[in-house]
C-alpha cells in the first residue's frame, strides 16, 4: 500500500496556503511523489486557477513509499484543523490510500484522523501564455495596493503605461491609485515589452491575500485584456501560482 509521511515546519504557514485554496474550491487532491507535493484547483466558474508546488526541501521530514500517493480532502474542514496550530508548531501528515492523519506538534500534540477522499483532479488544457509586463517585487507593497483598491470598488486595473511604472488602480464609487516605480527598493525585476492594461475582479484577488503572509516576493505578469498570473515564492523553494481571467 502506498504511504507517505510528511512534516511541515510551521502549521500557521500551511494554514495560510489552505485558507487561499478554500476560497476557490471545496475539495482538492494533492499528489505526493518522491520529488515533492503538487496540487491544482480551478474555481467552479472557471475564472481562477491555483497551483501549489512544494519541493521536498520545504519539509523537515519527507518519506514516500511508492511512486505516488494521492491526498484528497475538504479544504475548509482541514483548514479549521490546521488553524489550531500556532506559529512555529510542526504539522505532520501521514497518509495512505484510506486515511489521513493530521498532527500538530507543539507544547501539546493534537491529532486528527480523516478519510482520504477520492477527489477528481481538474483537466487543465495546455496553454502557452506570453506576458508583456513582468514585475517581481517584495509582496507587502502589492498587498497594500490591492487593499486600497478594494476600499473603493470591485475592480482593480493593472496598467504598465511605460517601462518604469506599474499602476494598481481600484475602480468603483471612487478611484484609488498606487504607482510602483521600477527604481523602488521593493522592486526586484521590472520588464515591460509594450504598454499593457487589464482589469480583474477584486473579489478573486482577495482569495490569495493569505499567501502574502508566508511569501517573500510576488511575480506579477499580465498583458492587455489577458489573464493575470501571480507567482508567490514560498520559503525553501515552494511556489504558488495563481491565474485569473480578465474582467469582460
Amino acid at each position: 500500500m502506498a504511504r507517505a509521511r510528511l512534516s511541515y515546519p510551521d502549521a500557521k504557514s500551511f494554514y495560510n496556503m489552505l485558507d487561499s485554496l478554500s476560497k476557490i474550491v471545496d475539495e482538492i487532491s494533492m499528489r505526493i511523489t518522491p520529488d515533492g507535493v503538487r496540487a491544482v484547483a480551478v474555481d467552479p466558474a472557471h475564472v481562477a486557477l491555483i497551483q501549489l508546488e512544494l519541493p521536498t526541501d520545504t519539509f523537515i521530514e519527507y518519506d514516500v513509499e511508492g511512486e505516488e500517493v494521492k491526498l484528497g480532502f475538504n479544504v475548509a474542514n482541514v483548514a479549521k484543523i490546521v488553524k489550531r496550530g500556532k506559529k512555529g508548531e510542526k504539522l505532520e501528515i501521514e497518509v495512505d490510500e484510506e486515511r489521513v492523519t493530521w498532527t500538530i506538534v507543539g507544547a501539546a500534540v493534537k491529532r486528527y484522523r480523516l478519510l482520504n477522499l477520492d477527489v477528481p483532479e481538474p483537466e487543465i488544457p495546455e496553454a502557452e501564455l506570453e506576458f508583456n509586463t513582468r514585475v517581481a517585487m517584495i509582496v507587502d507593497p502589492f498587498k497594500n495596493a490591492l487593499k486600497d483598491a478594494e476600499a473603493v470598488g470591485d475592480t482593480v486595473e493593472l496598467e504598465a503605461p511605460d517601462e518604469t511604472t506599474l499602476v494598481v488602480r481600484g475602480v468603483g464609487a471612487a478611484v484609488a491609485e498606487t504607482k510602483i516605480r521600477s527604481d523602488s527598493p521593493a522592486v526586484v525585476e521590472f520588464e515591460v515589452k509594450e504598454p499593457s492594461k487589464s482589469a480583474y475582479s477584486i473579489e478573486y484577488l482577495k482569495h490569495v491575500l493569505s499567501l502574502t503572509k508566508v511569501a517573500d516576493t510576488v511575480v506579477i505578469e499580465f498583458s492587455s485584456n489577458m489573464p493575470l498570473r501571480l507567482q508567490f515564492k514560498l520559503p525553501a523553494g515552494g511556489r504558488v501560482t495563481y491565474l485569473l481571467a480578465p474582467k469582460a
